[in-house]
């Protein structure tokens, strides 16, 4: 519903009388022509004046005066039309004057639109764009219909500053020729500059720079035309003179300088107990009424507690001296203190320098200066520097055409990281943004195999003394480590909307003995190691994507020794490039994957498929979910055309740092030495390349039958190979099923359906209980799958494909929830209480089992690991303060529980939470309890400790613990942890959120 409205008619209101009584403007005697973009003062705009009136609707405006001409600027469902021409959208700046012709009176209008749109106009009246200017003349009324109506000038408004520049613009066309007359509204588009691309170590354009930057230098904020000073002190002496009048004030001194004009500086507010005011002389009749004309101010010097304060860009200036020159526009503080807001991250910044200068409202020269984001005279962490200059960048459009807010910038020379005051790195130049210096972040510690280690990230762009594109990131890595030696790195980062890229190059000259992953201590295999790593996603179009991965590693154990997190949970080690097409349901892929090493950096990839698989290419087309008689049924298909290539890994397990016994066959031991290509789990598998192609065809009905869904479902897939799959063993015997066109079948049925309870008695404040709802969800799924070859024995080129499973199983279950509110009145939300999922699975005799543990996957049987079993999980949110949670499965074959797990949260308070897991798994032999908790001490420190208990070893696996103490600029951690599986401590301490 829209707000109820206030029809005004500009032509009495905005332009100063009634409808029928106007002060015309003629322009042959009237202001002469501006070309700042504020007003339309002395232009005649070359479109001829057609009958019909000027109606502007929104829902606020802004109004003010300039000259002759009424500013307005419009928000909120806007629709302008002139002489019916009509024009929409969201914002708006309008200029309006009047002036006299042959005929009558002739009202002028400009209007500019960040985006004009229009839905119901004839076609021609209504065009479309961004940043248009539209101006026109008409004879008729003038109307404007608002919700909302400021008389005001609205301040450091980013649109009206674009629209006085592109008016501008338009203005300095017109005097540079004679247009040729219009005769209708004519539509101004902005031509678009040549696409930009930065370079790293580049320059910008001129017309890529700040707008606030180039226009800085040249724009008054101390000698405004119609400023005035305003002033008040205890005491008010003045001396006159031929040449300079001097005022002297003494006594809490004040004085409120207030600029005037359109796009003029801000309220100043100056403050000292002593004050100097050199005037022009002349007349000093306004002296009785405590104000002064701006214009007859030379300069004012202030002394004593002197501050300088900004009513509009929040910053304060203090000092024991300053002098404001008005002539020059300049002011100088001597030993200032400059305290002003990054707006952009809401921080603070503050400047302390022997002379600080300041050229304009954003910004200040310093010399010998120290910049930080600490009050302290001493910061903890600061900038500094022989020179600065502090700076705000004025705020512009974003990515998504949003006016963002302005940032500080600093570029300071001869610049050093100060620690507590003392120099402690020198570079010759910083340029970027005053939160951040070239030091990103620090580690140092101790530990057993690398000895003292140093680790430091550097901004490159701020090192090279250049502010970084958007979205664009690079740093560099510089590490030392005693025992091993030094290390380098590089790091690209590219974040935008159509443009993900991560590069990742890193080089060390390695020496002496290192621990991997697995616990085993081995001689560093290289002297000089390295990772080059690259990942980018482009987005091509609304449908295209093209993705590209790059690894390549010096050595088998460089990952698991030196980036032990990421050997344990990273995806795979690959070089690929994938191109992929998505519309609505449909989706034609394009992959290219080859190994540039001969082994594997991958501790899961290596613990359960053992190798990698080459695809040059393989080629995809898939459909979801399509809808067949009239979404009776629902099918899905897959086609796959593919070449591969098995990577068995090289080398052996000694050199690979791998346990020989993962590789080990029943009955038969595996040698730490032997090559890996030997082992059991390799013999079979074809090394060359191999061609196939494959289709799936799933279907599904879904059904109801009342408050019960029935689901029937069938799945095909076909495998053709165009040669064997496999290959014979050295005994001349097959251990793989060598089937060259597979085939593959199932179907089943799911049923499900839900009942609930609703209890509204229940109130129980112990277990924070109001209302109860239960919800029972029983299911069962039948299932059975067969083939034309053996599942067990079937090489796994791709598990999506080949690692499907034969046989039957029903499975049925039921999902309890209760499900309760918690808050109070008003505040009231839902919580499930308690959630207890059990179901049972039994299979039949012949159901493949790949894998020692079952599972269940509901999304698609087939990829189940089959057996008897029974499965469970449960949620259980006791209080807002306290959950637990736990899974576990039953092995209904062995008679044991394959894996288990269960643990809790508990928040003491805000300041204090502990928490403890037991977890279980059965083919390893794991029984390991970790527990451990947060306290928040006070503000300044906070404690950590993560103890892990192994059951079997009857000892601690691992002990960490950490203690963190919060500065004003940074956190600085300190670290200790046993790990008893590597065999290693380590101590150390880091820097966290830094902010300078």
């Amino acid at each position: 519903m829209r707000l109820p409205h206030r029809v005004i008619s500009l032509l009495g209101l905005l332009l100063a009388g009634t409808a029928h009584a106007v002060a015309p403007v003629d322009v042959s005697h009237g202001s002469s022509m501006s070309l700042d973009g504020d007003r339309l003062s002395g232009v005649v705009l070359p479109v001829e004046a057609r009958t019909g009136n000027i109606n502007l609707n929104a829902m606020k405006a802004d109004v003010w005066t300039v000259e002759d001409t009424k500013r307005l600027v419009l928000s909120g469902d806007i629709t302008v039309q002139i002489a019916g021409w009509t024009f929409e959208g969201e914002d708006a700046v309008v200029w309006l004057n009047r002036i006299h012709s042959a005929d009558g009176l002739v009202n002028q209008v400009a209007v500019y639109f960040p985006e004009a749109w229009n839905r119901t106009s004839e076609a021609g009246r209504g065009p479309q764009g961004r940043n248009l200017l539209v101006v026109g003349s008409a004879r008729g009324a003038v109307r404007l219909n608002v919700a909302l109506l400021n008389k005001n000038t609205p301040t450091d408004n980013g649109l009206n500053r674009r629209a006085e520049q592109r008016l501008a613009a338009y203005l300095r066309d017109l005097q540079a020729g004679a247009p040729a007359l219009a005769g209708f509204p004519q539509v101004l588009g902005n031509a678009d500059d040549p696409e930009y691309i930065p370079t790293p170590g580049g320059s910008l354009p001129t017309n890529r720079m700040p707008e606030g930057q180039l226009a800085r230098g040249q724009r008054p904020w101390l000698r405004t035309s119609g400023g005035v000073i305003s002033f008040s002190a205890s005491t008010v002496k003045l001396d006159p003179g031929d040449e300079e009048n001097v005022l002297v004030a003494d006594g809490a001194v004040v004085l409120d300088y207030r600029p005037s004009g359109s796009g003029s500086g801000n309220n100043l507010r100056l403050s000292s107990e002593r004050a100097v005011v050199f005037l022009k002389p002349g007349s000093v009749r306004e002296l009785s009424s405590r104000s002064l004309d701006a214009e007859d101010v030379r300069g004012v010097y202030l002394e004593g507690a002197v501050q300088a304060e900004s009513d509009k860009d929040n910053y304060v200036v203090r000092a024991p001296r300053m002098y404001y020159d008005f002539e020059s526009d300049r002011a100088i503080m001597l030993d200032a203190v400059l305290r002003t807001y990054d707006r952009k991250r809401n921080l603070p910044i503050y400047a302390r320098a022997e002379e600080m200068r300041q050229l304009a409202t954003d910004q200040w020269t310093a010399e010998h200066a120290t910049v930080s984001a600490s009050s302290f005279h001493t910061p903890t962490l600061a900038i500094g520097a022989r020179s600065v200059v502090v700076s705000k960048v004025p705020s512009g459009l974003g990515e998504i055409e949003q006016e963002e807010r302005g940032e500080l910038m600093i570029d300071s020379t001869h610049t050093t990281l100060q620690a507590g005051g003392v120099p402690i790195l020198w570079w010759p130049r910083y340029v970027g943004p005053a939160h951040e210096i070239p030091l990103r972040g620090v580690r140092s510690g101790w530990d057993e195999y690398e000895g003292a280690i140093i680790e430091t990230t550097w901004d490159l762009y701020s090192l090279l003394g250049q502010e970084s594109p958007s979205g664009w990131d690079m740093t560099i890595d510089i590490d030392g480590y005693t025992e091993r030696g030094v290390g380098l790195g590089y790091d690209f980062t590219i974040d935008r909307a159509d443009n993900q890229m991560a590069l990742d190059l890193y080089g060390l000259k390695d020496s002496g003995e290192q621990r991997v992953d697995t616990g085993i201590t081995m001689d560093v295999p290289k002297e000089y190691r390295y990772a080059a790593l690259w990942e980018q996603t482009i987005k091509l179009s609304s449908q295209w994507t093209l993705q590209g991965q790059l690894s390549y590693l010096s050595d088998s154990t460089f990952v698991s020794a030196w980036r032990e997190e990421d050997y344990r949970d990273r995806r795979e080690y690959e070089t690929t490039l994938y191109l992929k097409s998505e519309h609505r349901n449909t989706a034609f892929t394009a992959l290219g994957k080859y190994a540039l090493n001969d082994f594997i950096s991958n501790s899961w990839l290596m613990g359960s498929q053992g190798y990698q698989v080459n695809k040059l290419p393989e080629v995809t087309y898939q459909r979801f979910g399509d809808s067949l008689f009239g979404d009776m049924f629902t099918w899905s298909s897959d086609y796959r055309a593919s070449r591969m290539q098995v990577v068995i890994p090289d080398g052996t397990p000694a050199n690979n740092g791998l346990r020989a016994r993962m590789f080990n066959s029943p009955g038969v031991r595996f040698g730490a030495n032997q090559p890996i290509s030997e082992a059991a789990r390799y013999a079979g598998l074809r090394h060359s390349w191999v061609n196939r192609f494959s289709t799936r065809q799933e279907l599904a009905m879904p059904l109801e039958w009342g408050p019960v869904n029935i689901t029937p479902f069938t799945m095909v897939q076909t495998v053709a190979y165009m040669e064997d799959p496999t290959i014979p063993t050295s005994t001349g015997a097959r251990v793989l099923d060598d089937e060259k066109t597979q085939l593959f079948g199932s179907g089943g049925v799911r049923i499900n359906t839900t009942l609930q309870r609703i209890y509204d008695g229940v109130h129980n404040e112990l277990l924070d209980m109001h209302r109860l709802r239960h919800l029972l969800e029983p299911y069962v799924t039948l299932w059975y799958g067969t083939s034309n070859y053996d599942a067990d024995r079937t090489a796994l080129y791709d598990p999506v494909v080949d690692a499907l499973s034969t046989g039957g199983l029903v499975r049925f279950g039921l999902t309890n929830t209760l499900q309760t509110h918690r808050g109070g009145p008003g505040r009231w939300y839902e919580v499930d209480w308690l959630t207890v999922d059990a179901a049972v699975v039994l299979s039949t005799d012949s159901a493949t089992k790949r894998w020692p543990t079952p599972q269940y996957f509901t999304w698609e049987p087939g990829y189940s690991q089959l057996g008897n079993f029974a499965e469970g999980s449960y949620t259980w949110q006791l209080s807002d303060s306290l959950s637990f949670v736990g899974e576990g499965i039953y092995d209904f074959d062995e008679s044991r529980i394959d894996r288990g797990s269960s643990g809790f949260r508990l928040d003491h308070s805000p300041r204090f939470s502990t928490f403890a897991e037991y977890r279980y798994i059965q083919i390893t032999d794991s029984k390991l309890l970790s527990f451990g908790g947060e306290y928040e001490v006070s503000d300044k420190y906070t404690i950590g400790f993560l103890p892990q208990w192994d059951f079997t070893r009857d000892d601690f696996r691992s002990i960490s613990g950490s203690v963190v103490r919060s500065f004003p600029d940074f956190d600085f951690m300190f670290y200790i942890g046993y790990d008893e599986v590597r065999g290693e401590t380590r101590v150390g301490a880091q820097l966290g959120q830094v902010n300078y």
